[in-house]
Parts: C-alpha cells; structure tokens; sequence
C-alpha cells in the first residue's frame, strides 16, 4: 500500500517503528545481527495494519451480555423469544434486547406496546432496532422511565402513537433517554469486560487499531480514557483514537483536551454529532418524502442554528466534528454549517461525515471543495439492500450507498464497521465494497454495480483513509520506513482471490508496535 513500492519480501522493526523493506537477502546482510529476533510469516501476505475508522467498541462488547434478537425471523418468534426469557427472569428486572430488524422478516410488523404487555407486565421490556435509532417497549418500561402513556414528544426524537394519542410502545431518536436513564448502568468491572472482549476479537479479526464512539456506554471521558489506556498495562496490544459524542464536551474543556490529546496508543478526536437517524427507522432526513411512506422525511436532530453552535463550541474548543449525516437534506445541513463555519486552515484533525448513504450529485460537488473525510460503512450495502429500495424509490438509488462516486470526486474515504450495527469483521466490509452485495447472495451482480470497488481501493479503506481521517497519514496506513509497526497477515493475498473467496481469508497474525498482538492457533 506505499506508492512507491508494490510489494517486498522482509521488513524490519525496531522500537515499534518500521526501519527498512526490502528484500529478504537484503535486510537480512544490513540487519540480520545475532540479537535480532526473526519471524518468518511462511509465504502470508501482510498488510499495513487494518483499522477501523467507525465503531462502537463498548457497545460491541455489552452486545455480547444482551439479548441479541437479530436472528428472529418474525414478530411471533421475537415474542415467544421475550416470553421464555421472562419466564426464567427476576420480577422487576429489565429485559432489554437488540438488533430486531422487521425488514428481514416476511410480515414487517413490530409489536406494539399491549403485545409485549402480553408478554409480561412484570419486567420492563426495552427492545432496540438494528439501527440504534428506534426501539420498543412496553406499559411498564415506559412507567419506570417516568414516561407515561400520554407524553410530549421530546425536542429531538419522537413516540410512535394509537389514534387516541396514547404511546403504541415505539420511540425515535432522543426520545429513548429517559430509558436508559432508567436501566441500571453496568458496573465499572462490566464496562471494562465489554472493552477488553471487543479488542480482543478485534485483534483477532485483523485490526490493529479503531475509531471508536464509547461515550454513551462509558459514561465520562475520564473513565473511558482510564479503562482504555488500562490495555496497554494488560500486555493487550491495540491503538484506539476516541470520538467525543457531543454532551461531553464540557467535560473534555474541563480537563483542557482538545484534538490529539493523548499518546501513539490512545487519543482524542473529533467531536461527534448527530444530523438525523437512519433509513431503517424512517428517521434519516431525506429532501423527499420516503417512496415508501410519503407522509414523512424524516426530521433534523438539531436545527441549523443549534448545528452551528456545537460546530462552533467545538472549533473553539480545539476540536473538529464528525456529524452523523445518512439523509440528504441532512448532509445538505452539514455542508451549510461547515461552509459558514470552516475548520483552521492549519489544522491537521479533518471533520467528518459519517455515513452519507443518500449524496446528491449536487452535495458530492459541492464535498469536493471541503477538507473533509467520509467515514463509510461498505457492509451496510449487504445489510439494507433489497428492502432499502423501496424505501428510497429508483430514481434516488443512483447515487445512495456511492462509496466509488466518493472515491472518483477525490473524497478522501475511510472504511468502518459500525459495529455492534453491523459485523466487526473487516473482510466483510471489504467483500462488501467490492461485491455490493451480500455473502449469501451470489450469483446475484450487485445493487448498483457501478459502485462496486477494486479490493486494492476497498482495502484503502482500511489502511490508507483510516490514517488519514484521524490525521495519522504520516504514522501508518502503509509499510514505510518511519511509520509504526502494525501489521496485518492473512494466509491470502486478496487482490488475487476471486471475490467470493475474500471472506474464506484467515488471519494468521496481527502485529501491534512491533509485538505480536494476535496469533491464530
């Protein structure tokens, strides 16, 4: 992945650096002293250390302690699911599942709020979609949060409703905090067992590093940044570059961070803000009415004023923005706000724009001029499409999910999971953009092919863009001389695999700084 160099046989190492690449003949006559340790990768291919530009890691690791409903394949089978698990659950202790996805069922129902009383008016039942953007509960939940059935919708979200006005157990956006509010937060001992589980399979998957947004799980930047760096200490070999999610950034001035803060392990970046929801929940803001549901657009988290003043509180601050933008009209709004309110010309922390599904031809030009980096989420192509389509309609599929119009424009892209949202593994992503399509889905050409990516651009993603996007081009994202030594080694080269082949790939190991961070048994 170094322009200047396609490929080599040998690299040497010393204090996590990378010092030379050559030849195996070579490197071994200037290096090879008797003290030198020598690993033979026996004909792998390595790469420059894969990251992860867009992950939730704490959330990934709780996922593994929650009720996961995201194979049910109907409402039926998510309620008799809720009742065996009410049954052998103490009374008054919330039940709270994730990943429903009623798209992937036959009858796209989701229960309501009586049809989960059904289940039980003994436990608080709170049920988050596949997206993180919608959820359900019942009549006990909503009381425990001190909701009631007849509430205000809140400024930033909403509650689905009866015809009488009274809840129907659906909740939008914001409208779930006094929700989590309500569930018992995990102690210090859990979150720190999500971190390290995560990261453990992370390395394992390849990764050397993440983008990670833990916020909202961990509860206060110091306490994130404390467990994190705590890794390190453990002998767990993995960088992680935090997202500040955008209530805490007073905290962060208090203890005078700003972009950069930190070590080559652990760092703060940029501040993150939501523009809008997601397609699945009919809540990403699009300029037009859903094809599927024209009574709606969607709707705006925050007004074009508030917008403009959390991107100011965080220029001022020392920080860039990271806006969650998978609409439209609400990338539009991101663009206007950072049009008015440019980052410093000198900075070297790009803003950005995470997910941009639906990009205008006129946005994409208009992105062309901004110092930005679009943090994209290939695997979401697997994931939304056939049902994405008829919630979009034809004529806005031209240029939804156009991870390669990005690349064309010379937008700068860095590659994600968003996971728990979606897999962490990353030859999904990278099978992703380069198929359009999901594993099981062959021989079926791909949701608008067009965007398909070369495994060399898709794996760019991964390296290059993710260095880049955290303002680390000249740290890693390839093997060069002077940058760290993060490796990842696969028993395959994927630039001559069939595509359906890149997921049959195995990760022999992962190197972190020099050290041997995962080896496959």
């Amino acid at each position: 992945m170094d322009a200047g160099r396609e490929s080599a046989e040998a690299v040497y190492v010393e204090n996590g650096r990378i010092v030379d690449v050559g030849t195996s003949e070579d490197l071994l006559l200037h290096w090879g002293r008797a003290d030198v340790r020598r690993v033979d990768w026996q004909g792998a291919t390595v790469y420059p250390g894969w990251v992860d530009s867009h992950v939730h890691l704490a959330a990934y690791g709780m996922l593994r302690h929650q009720l996961d409903l995201s194979g049910t394949t109907s409402k039926r089978e998510m309620l008799c699911l809720l009742r065996e698990i009410a049954s052998r659950t103490p009374v008054g202790k919330w039940i709270v599942g994730v990943n429903w996805d009623e798209n992937r069922w036959e009858e796209k129902e989701v229960p309501h709020r009586e049809e989960l009383d059904a289940v039980s008016l003994r436990h608080p039942i709170f049920l988050t979609r596949i997206c993180h953007h919608a959820h359900v509960s019942n009549t006990i939940a909503f009381q425990v949060a001190g909701v009631g059935l007849e509430p205000d919708d809140p400024k930033e979200g909403k509650y689905g409703r009866y015809p009488d006005g009274k809840v129907n157990g659906m909740i939008y956006e914001n409208a779930s905090r006094p929700f989590f509010a309500a569930i018992p937060e995990p102690t210090v001992e859990q979150k720190r067992s999500y971190i390290r589980e995560a990261v453990k399979e992370a390395l394992a998957l390849g990764l050397t590093a993440a983008h990670t947004e833990d916020l909202r799980v961990m509860g206060s930047v110091c306490e994130l940044l404390r467990e994190y760096r705590g890794l390190v200490e453990a002998g767990v070999w993995f960088r992680t570059h935090h997202l500040l999610y955008h209530p805490h950034l007073d905290e962060a001035v208090e203890l005078r961070f700003r972009a950069g803060t930190g070590d080559e392990w652990t760092d703060v970046g940029a501040v993150k803000i939501f523009a809008d929801g997601a397609i699945g929940a009919r809540t990403a803001w699009l300029s037009e009415p859903y094809a599927d549901a024209p009574e709606t657009a969607g709707a705006p988290v925050h007004s074009e004023d508030e917008l403009a003043e959390w991107v100011s509180r965080a220029r001022k601050a020392g920080f860039p923005v990271a806006v969650h933008a998978i609409g439209d009209r609400a990338v539009e709004q991101v663009i206007n706000t950072w049009e008015r309110h440019p980052s410093p010309k000198e900075t070297r922390y790009r803003d950005r724009l995470i997910h941009a599904q639906v990009l205008r031809p006129d946005l994409l030009s208009r992105m062309r001029g901004l110092p930005i980096v679009a943090d994209i989420q290939p695997r979401f192509v697997a994931s939304d499409f056939p049902w994405v389509q008829e919630r979009l309609g034809t004529a806005r599929l031209s240029y939804a999910y156009a991870w390669k119009s990005l690349l064309d424009a010379g937008v700068v892209c860095a590659g994600g999971s968003d996971a728990p949202i979606e897999p962490l593994n990353p030859l999904l992503g990278i099978h992703a953009a380069v198929t359009r399509r999901h594993p099981e889905g062959f021989p079926h050409p791909g949701y608008e092919p067009e965007q398909r990516l070369s495994v060399k651009d898709a794996l760019r993603l991964w390296t290059e863009g993710s260095a880049f996007a955290e303002g680390k081009e000249m740290e890693r994202g390839s093997i060069r001389p002077g940058k760290w030594a993060d490796f990842t080694v696969l028993d395959r080269a994927l630039s001559d695999t069939e595509p359906d082949e890149i997921l049959k790939a195995r990760v022999v190991m992962t190197v972190v700084n020099g050290k041997v961070a995962y080896l496959a048994e």
